[in-house]
């Protein structure tokens, strides 16, 4: 099998250097697609100065979401992987989740992050969030929010996702679970930011993810 992984980035001028050369050590399999999504700091001079991996450029921040949906126009490749850049997962967890993900021949996998120990608003939030998720659909699933994911290209197309910000995830799940696709949970290792390290999600952000998980189970679209 082969992959297209894309991976939206905003402002991450920090962690970039450390991002590219882990995203080098990857299989040739594996087609890298960064989407500046409209960086106002060295981002772009970051990305431009490297020759390896593609990259391309929005002319202003959209969100995250958006900068998927860009992503999509570029790929080759017969499945996808979503990562954020951020370095919350290591590059090194796809390998892992690529091996389980061919042997499952399951329609997604889904990574988990429920093995860190820190609890607070943010970890509590997601556990709400994961709460309503399963209580609507049925499910069982234990992180939905998760941004490692790897699905087959052709599904995905035809999930129309139009979520612009970080309720993209809670879209593709929502949308994966409605229309019976399988899902493969896994755990992965998981530092999590502070919002001084350049965490950018907001409080204001779950209530959208919220609304966003309603409005696809009571319209089923």
């Amino acid at each position: 099998m082969n992959y297209s992984l894309i991976i939206p980035i905003y402002n991450e001028e920090n962690t970039l250097y450390n991002l590219i050369k882990s995203l080098e050590l990857l299989d040739d399999n594996i087609e890298i697609i960064i989407i500046n999504d409209g960086s106002t700091d060295r981002t772009a001079s970051i990305l431009n100065n490297q020759k390896i991996i593609k990259t391309f450029h929005k002319p202003r921040n959209e969100g995250k979401g958006a900068a998927i949906i860009t992503g999509l126009d570029y790929i080759t490749k017969e499945n996808i992987i979503l990562m954020d850049g951020d370095l919350e997962i290591s590059v090194n967890e796809i390998p892992k989740l690529i091996k389980i993900y061919e042997s499952k021949k399951n329609h997604i996998l889904v990574g988990t992050r429920w093995n860190e120990k820190l609890i607070d608003l943010n970890y509590l939030g997601n556990l709400f969030i994961n709460w309503i998720f399963n209580i609507l659909h049925g499910t069982d699933l234990k992180d939905i929010l998760c941004c490692l994911k790897i699905i087959d290209t052709s599904i995905f197309k035809k999930l129309n996702i139009e979520s612009k910000g970080f309720n993209i995830e809670s879209e593709i799940m929502s949308k994966i679970v409605l229309k019976g696709f399988t899902i493969t949970e896994e755990n992965v290792e998981y530092k999590r930011r502070s919002r001084s390290e350049g965490k950018k999600l907001n409080f204001s952000d779950g209530f959208i993810i919220i609304w966003t998980i309603l409005k696809i189970k009571i319209f089923q679209y």
